[in-house]
């Protein structure tokens, strides 16, 4: 089966959201689409994986925030290589993150959730077995 080519999001504020995940996670524009119109979106990569930022719904009322839905996405996971300097990084940008997690079944592994700027649920975690 073929790898998991992107995930899309709506957005209030696509350069926010597109400086937030250059500066954390290392994803580069690869593609604007629909360049200079109303209705341009843009395709960020890093790796294998591809973020997708389309501007919000014209009904979609400016405060509504994302996040965990009753049915569909409920976080994306990045794995990183230090939990703390990760978390540091974070807090530099205002971000609050939840407490770090380590009593957990998978042995080292330790995680920590907090929201974008936009309000979706991300996780980082540390130690995540290579062969799992």
């Amino acid at each position: 089966m073929p790898a998991i080519h992107h995930i899309a999001f709506h957005c209030h504020d696509i350069k926010a959201q597109e400086k937030f995940y250059a500066r954390h996670f290392g994803f580069k524009r690869v593609w604007t689409f629909n360049e200079g119109q109303p209705n341009e979106f843009i395709m960020l990569r890093c790796g294998a994986c591809c973020l997708e930022f389309f501007p919000r719904a014209a009904d979609t009322a400016s405060t509504e925030r994302g996040g965990e839905q009753k049915i569909g996405l409920r976080h994306l996971a990045f794995s990183v290589d230090n939990l703390e300097t990760a978390i540091d990084k974070l807090k530099e940008d205002g971000i609050t993150p939840d407490p770090i997690l380590d009593q957990l079944p998978v042995p080292g592994l330790r995680i920590c959730f907090f929201r974008d700027p936009e309000g979706n649920i991300l996780e980082l975690m540390e130690n995540w077995p290579t062969n799992a």
